[in-house]
């Protein structure tokens, strides 16, 4: 038995029509509408109602609709969240085949607010071909007495079916095919009845090495044994709001360049200020795999039992199981699943994370409100948001699953008494606090942030250093840089001064030895707070604290172990060493010293770029290296006019050559960016008129050819 590989093909431009076509029909939430949706290849079916699932909790300008509004689709009690789902998924009760009495029990046992239901997906019809003629006999009488159900159906309802049974239906059931409200035909290549599956099944190329088989607390002896997970053990695995890895979204100083502060812009955030987080995120691109010859054995086995899982999840279904047995069923479902998202650092997909939470939601359906499962479940759940608010391009629909996120871990500290839970409530209030301060880089910033801060608090009141020391430290640099940002908003002495004490609490707990690069990227966080202090008050102090951090932090950011943290801490070095150079009270020997050392630490920064980019693919820094060519630009022509230097006319020429090679390289990193490029093609200017200061037209001639001459007209224009 094989997996079809349909995951590479791209979806076809009519497949995409379609599927639009589909959304917006659904996504007017009409009642008594009947949609037929047929598709032979079960894979894009998933794919697409997945899609659906996930894409229908947004309304058509992007945002919540507002009296819908939940965190997912499937919880035990919809009011208890303050919110309700938009459209539903349900798998055919293959014991009891009728569609519209398979909703209002759903209905029944989630009343709908005002009167508003929601919509219905149903999913599984091709499972009818392996089940008894008595049981297709019952589906087919019940979609021939759809008329008689219509007055009941209060909602909109979306049947997925393959082609033999669109026929069959459209011959045995007319009844049906004339109350119909419209027909959506995808194009795909049929699936084997021996592969076909109910629920997304999302394969990866590397699956997790299975641990020992564990006895498990479901009845059915061969259940979940293919997962080999010991469920009594579930809640020891959880981990906290994973953030990435490479791309973490650490942010660097963009460093004021050196010069007239008139003529240049603010500064905006400090290298690294992202949360320091307990895990990783893991990046984009998930792929599907194909068993063939190539593959280890391994992987082969794992697509199998995946496919083999979800089968039997129908079976427990079919036979009626009590509800704890579908939830831990379910749970495994979504545990196998986000292990293997933890797992695959490189290879985490949409899918992937879709359909994890999907499993979390079903079994959220299923568990008591109660249950010690439930804090646990949610706060995955809400990591999971948080990991698939990095795909959408929209702001409005990353905000979406945020919230949706936020929801999750709110409604998990409402489910448990944190005395009692000291551990699982300190590390949903830190997931809670990255959450709101991701949600404050697009709306909101200050009360967000405020958020934030209030939740890492209550982190730290149950997370006590002497028990988990790291985990305490980790949650005081997450404060830090809320602190950090909100002081961009308001009161900046006040929280930056705040943000210097949260770092410098956390770095009591990291051994330089043992978590170097940990305590090197605070010690730069430190250094950036600093800096930015200083641009309110007592500079010259401030500013020599600034440069002691990132000196701290560069000897364990060094360019052979991680070449990107070195040369962001070295163009923010840079930039606070040109900032006290421009202190008026430093002496003439120091501040030429100090302009010194601000180009060498540019020049390193700049060397580190170039050499990442050479790598394949290019590593890319988390600073703008044009803007840096343009300060370094600037910093070497300071030092050929400044007259207190009294530089020998050699030297000054080559400070004045320097200054006009950088900022001719900034010049072409800025051809997108209209207002630093005039900014830099002034200062290329001002260059030319310092050479024509010092050596007459042979000195602007100089000048002129090195420039390039597409830039000459409008350069000969200003001079």
């Amino acid at each position: 038995m094989t997996v079809t590989d349909t995951a590479h093909r791209k979806i076809s431009d009519g497949n995409r029509i379609i599927y639009q076509r589909l959304k917006q029909a659904l996504s007017l939430s009409l009642r008594r509408q009947i949609f037929v949706a047929v598709c032979d290849d079960l894979t894009l079916r998933n794919r697409l109602a997945a899609r659906l699932h996930a894409e229908l909790a947004i309304s058509e300008d992007g945002r919540r609709n507002k009296s819908n509004r939940t965190h997912s689709s499937f919880l035990p009690n919809p009011g208890s969240f303050q919110g309700y789902p938009r459209l539903v998924s349900l798998n055919l009760n293959l014991s009891q085949p009728h569609p519209i009495a398979q909703i209002n029990r759903w209905l029944a046992k989630h009343p709908p607010p005002d009167n508003n239901p929601p919509g219905f997906q149903i999913l599984g019809v091709e499972l009818l071909t392996k089940q008894p003629a008595t049981v297709q006999g019952l589906f087919l009488r019940s979609l021939r007495g759809i008329e008689r159900s219509l007055p009941r159906l209060e909602s909109s309802l979306l049947l997925w079916m393959p082609r033999p049974w669109f026929r069959a239906i459209q011959q045995s059931a007319p009844e049906f095919w004339r109350c119909h409200t419209g027909l959506f035909e995808f194009e795909g290549e049929p699936t084997p009845v021996s592969e076909e599956t109910w629920y997304p099944s999302l394969q990866f190329s590397a699956p997790r090495e299975q641990a020992a088989e564990q006895e498990t607390a479901v009845p059915q002896e061969n259940l979940w044994h293919i997962l080999n997970r010991d469920f009594a053990k579930y809640s020891e695995t959880r981990s906290e709001n994973p953030v990435s890895g490479n791309d973490s979204g650490k942010e660097e100083v963009e460093a004021t360049p050196p010069g007239d502060e008139s003529q240049h812009p603010a500064t905006s955030s400090p290298t690294d200020a992202s949360p320091l987080q307990e895990s990783e995120e893991k990046s984009d691109e998930s792929a599907f795999i194909h068993p063939s010859q190539s593959e280890a054995p391994h992987q082969v086995i794992e697509n199998l039992l995946q496919v083999q899982s979800l089968q039997e999840i129908a079976q427990l279904q079919q036979q009626s199981c009590p509800p704890e047995a579908l939830a831990e069923a379910y749970l495994r479902l979504g545990n196998h699943y986000r292990d293997l998202i933890e797992l695959e650092q490189s290879n985490t997909s949409q899918e992937n994370l879709i359909v994890a939470i999907q499993a979390y939601e079903q079994a959220l359906s299923w568990l008591e409100a109660d249950s010690p499962l439930v804090p646990d479940t949610l706060n995955d759940l809400g990591n999971l948001y948080w990991m698939l608010a990095r795909y959408p391009s929209k702001v409005e629909e990353m905000l979406v699953y945020l919230e949706q996120g936020i929801q999750a871990y709110q409604t998990a500290l409402t489910t448990f008494n944190p005395d009692e839970a000291p551990h699982t409530y300190a590390m949903i209030q830190n997931n809670l606090g990255a959450a709101y301060g991701e949600v404050a880089r697009y709306r909101d910033a200050a009360e967000n942030l405020q958020y934030s801060i209030g939740a890492y608090q209550e982190a730290l009141r149950y997370r006590p250093s002497q028990m988990e020391p790291l985990k305490y430290a980790a949650t005081h640099n997450n404060l830090g840089t809320a602190y950090w940002h909100l002081a961009q908003q308001q009161q900046p002495v006040t929280n930056l001064q705040q943000a210097i004490a949260s770092y410098t609490e956390a770095l009591l707990y990291y051994n330089p030895e043992q978590e170097s690069l940990s305590w090197a990227m605070l010690q730069n966080n430190i250094g950036t707070a600093y800096w930015n202090l200083a641009q309110y008050e007592q500079p010259a102090t401030y500013l020599k604290l600034a440069i002691d951090a990132y000196l701290n932090g560069l000897k364990y950011r060094t360019p052979d172990v991680v070449p990107a943290a070195c040369a962001a801490t070295q163009n923010n070095l840079g930039t606070a060493y040109w900032h006290l150079a421009s202190q008026i009270e430093t002496k003439v020997e120091a501040r030429q010293e100090y302009l010194q050392s601000c180009i060498t630490a540019y020049e390193t920064a700049i060397a580190l770029v170039h050499r990442l980019s050479q790598n394949t693919p290019p590593v890319p820094v988390t600073f703008d290296a044009s803007a840096t060519y343009n300060n370094l630009g600037l910093a070497h022509y300071q030092m050929a006019t400044d007259k207190q230097f009294a530089l020998a006319q050699g030297s000054l020429l080559e400070h004045l050559e320097a200054a006009l090679h950088n900022h001719l390289q900034a010049l072409r990193g800025f051809s997108a960016q209209p207002d630093a490029y005039e900014s830099t093609l002034s200062y290329v200017v001002q260059t030319i008129r310092a050479f024509f200061r010092e050596r007459g037209l042979q000195g602007q001639n100089l000048a002129l050819s090195k420039v390039p001459g597409k830039l000459l007209p409008e350069l000969l224009r200003r001079l």
